[in-house]
């Protein structure tokens, strides 16, 4: 009894998918319709949006000078004594260095030094043909130089540097090859130039800013030592504090020496040729696809009204 329900249920299910198959193949036109439509309103939605062209530094971690504080052994345990904050050796100088590069007051910073507020925020397309930027004629008037877009309160006409902080994170990638120590950093913009420059400025402001913390830490440092040398009256502390101070020297002098001092280029950002984005024909089929799952799906719902 039980074999004969269960060979009842297989024919009804073989039955059941051969009707779904046959009413796909006298029902094509519809899919291939569904399919066509998508993909050339997604193709045609792809063509007039604006390319991309993205710039990549290739670098590397550069070498931690072996004169510094963390770098004495048997000494640290004094430093500490003496009240010094020495470097923590599990926190990598890359991870801090990218951690930077995203933060609010690093890249404000830089959208001040390099006047980039409204490249970021008012730029809509690059004119191959001149090399200039197409700017969005309803947020920014050229010919005062005056910020006109509409917009309500909290928000100004002028844009703040925390909304261009936000546009320029969606240009930025920053990611760790899998497997190995190098880092790319890269820069997405309509304009091919634009975007190695700003990619290339970027790394070395990096350093630059790495390099003047580490500077003020060292400076401080040694103050702090000069003072502590001055009021012990011990030899042997003063022994210690001297070496401590001695080592902090070597390092501000690195520093100054060093000029990729946190990040080391192996390959400079360069302009691209090709553009990065949209994939128009990827997008095409992708859309394609999505409207023959949807015509399938129409094919049946109609099917079971009927």
């Amino acid at each position: 009894m039980n074999v004969t329900t269960s060979n009842t249920q297989s024919k009804t299910e073989e039955i059941s998918l051969y009707s779904l198959f046959s009413l796909l193949l006298k029902k094509w036109y519809v899919l291939l319709g569904f399919s066509m439509v998508f993909g050339i309103a997604a193709i045609t939605w792809a063509i007039y949006q604006p390319d991309h062209y993205k710039s990549t530094v290739l670098m590397m971690p550069a070498e931690s000078s072996q004169g510094s504080l963390g770098g004495l052994g048997g000494l640290s345990g004094m430093a500490s004594l003496a009240g010094i904050s020495l470097p923590d050796s599990s926190k990598s100088q890359a991870k801090m260095a990218i951690a930077l590069v995203k933060s609010y007051r690093f890249l404000s910073e830089f959208i001040e030094e390099n006047d980039l507020l409204v490249p970021v925020m008012a730029a809509t397309d690059w004119d191959r043909n001149t090399g200039k930027l197409i700017i969005n004629e309803k947020m920014y008037d050229e010919s005062t130089q005056t910020w006109i877009r509409p917009v309500k309160g909290p928000y100004a006409a002028k844009p703040s540097l925390q909304e261009a902080h936000k546009k320029f994170l969606k240009l930025l990638n920053v990611e760790q090859d899998p497997g190995n120590k190098f880092y790319k950093l890269s820069v997405e913009f309509y304009s091919p130039e634009l975007s190695a420059k700003w990619a290339n400025a970027l790394v070395k402001k990096l350093n630059l800013s790495l390099k003047k913390i580490d500077q003020k830490e060292a400076t401080e440092s040694i103050k702090y030592l000069e003072n502590l040398i001055a009021q012990t009256r011990v030899s042997e502390l003063k022994t210690v504090f001297s070496t401590l101070m001695e080592e902090q020297v070597k390092s501000k002098m690195l520093t100054e020496l060093k000029e990729e001092y946190a990040m080391k280029v192996i390959d400079p950002a360069i302009v691209p040729e090709l553009k990065s984005k949209p994939k128009r024909l990827l997008i095409g089929i992708v859309v394609a696809f999505l409207g023959g799952i949807i015509g399938v799906l129409f094919v049946f719902v109609r099917a079971a009204r009927k």
